[in-house]
């Protein structure tokens, strides 16, 4: 009788131990899923802070947006020359890292990012490596800081060419 009890305090110990387990790995599961959707704001953030002085530098220079939206190349003045490039910087910067914030994600199943915002990323992009002579020079002197970048400018140019 004794042995019979142990079993089933054994047996029940055990199914007490397995549905607890099975609670923690619920939470596990959980926590990793928050986390990781709190790492993608943390990473959209950077690419809207980096859009942000963007922006910062077209109302201190607005001369400065015409070499990014309508199609002027480098100006020839030394000083000039390097906001541009300043500028085209940070914008290929911003492209290249929204790209590696969702390189292999099935964007539609992150619950905290719009699979519109992806989309409309790909079309500023075109948009800017279509309009912006300076972020095209720029990416194609630095492919392995922009590579995400330079492929695209290269579908870009094969479809303008072929």
């Amino acid at each position: 009788m004794a042995t019979l009890i142990a079993g089933l305090l054994s047996a029940a110990a055990l199914v007490g131990s397995l549905l607890f387990l099975a609670r923690q790995t619920s939470e596990s599961v959980h926590q990793s899923v928050v986390a990781n959707e709190l790492a993608g704001a943390r990473a959209m953030t950077q690419g809207y802070e980096i859009a942000d002085r963007v922006i910062a530098y077209f109302v201190d220079y607005p001369e400065l947006r015409e070499y990014f939206y309508e199609g002027v190349e480098l100006p020839e003045d030394s000083t000039a020359r390097a906001r541009v490039l300043a500028v085209a910087e940070l914008i290929a910067d911003a492209l290249q890292s929204n790209y590696w914030l969702f390189q292999g994600k099935d964007v539609e199943a992150l619950r905290s990012v719009e699979a519109a915002f992806v989309s409309n990323m790909d079309d500023w992009t075109e948009f800017i490596l279509t309009m912006s002579p300076a972020v095209r020079s720029l990416v194609r002197a630095h492919p392995l800081q922009y590579p995400y970048v330079v492929r695209k400018l290269d579908k870009i140019e094969s479809a303008a060419t072929g």
